[in-house]
């Protein structure tokens, strides 16, 4: 009995002290890769020409949102359509665009006020599934994105502002804005 006892004690050490240089490589954790929030001074902020640093999730995906060198663009526009907004995205290339999510959510949209703040963003408090999705565009192909004026305008007060989309692709960049009156 002892002897089957220690055997699994050595067994388990060994399972759980397991780790080998190359399995560390992989891992996103690893000390030779900066962090997404980095210290003052450390960061570039190289699409905007400054050095200010990045503190929290939300300066991070504003950044993410302004910085998309890296992305090919596709066309856009937004049309109005018996008041509601209809956000189009259409591949202007003459090959295929292969179209990537991360998730559920195909498109964003973000409302400023006159101020410039933002007063909604349609994906917060959403839940969205978490599958990736793979969708071929051909040449002059769209997809399209309807808006209800109604739903987007139902806690607003009377006012201008500036609705902004964002497509969601990992691939391409696509982001169009409008101005509407709230009455």
């Amino acid at each position: 009995m002892y002897k089957i006892t220690s055997l699994l004690l050595i067994l388990l050490i060994l399972a759980a002290c397991g780790s080998t240089e190359e399995s560390l490589k992989g891992n996103s954790n690893s000390p030779e890769e900066k962090p997404l929030v980095e210290e003052e001074g450390d960061q570039d902020n190289s699409s905007t020409g400054s050095k200010e640093p990045i503190k929290t999730k939300e300066d991070a995906s504003k950044k993410l949102e302004t910085n998309q060198s890296n992305k090919e663009e596709l066309a856009v526009h937004v049309d109005r359509q018996d008041g509601d907004f209809l956000f189009k995205v259409t591949n202007d290339k003459e090959e295929d665009a292969e179209i990537q999510f991360s998730s559920g959510q195909e498109y964003d949209y973000v409302v400023y006020d006159e101020s410039g703040s933002e007063v909604k963003r349609y994906s917060e408090g959403m839940m969205y599934t978490q599958a990736i999705k793979e969708v071929v565009l051909a040449p002059e192909e769209s997809l399209e994105y309807p808006i209800s004026y109604n739903d987007l305008t139902a806690s607003l007060p009377p006012g201008e502002y500036t609705i902004q989309f964002i497509f969601t692709d990992t691939n391409h960049h696509a982001t169009a804005k409008e101005t509407f009156t709230v009455e």
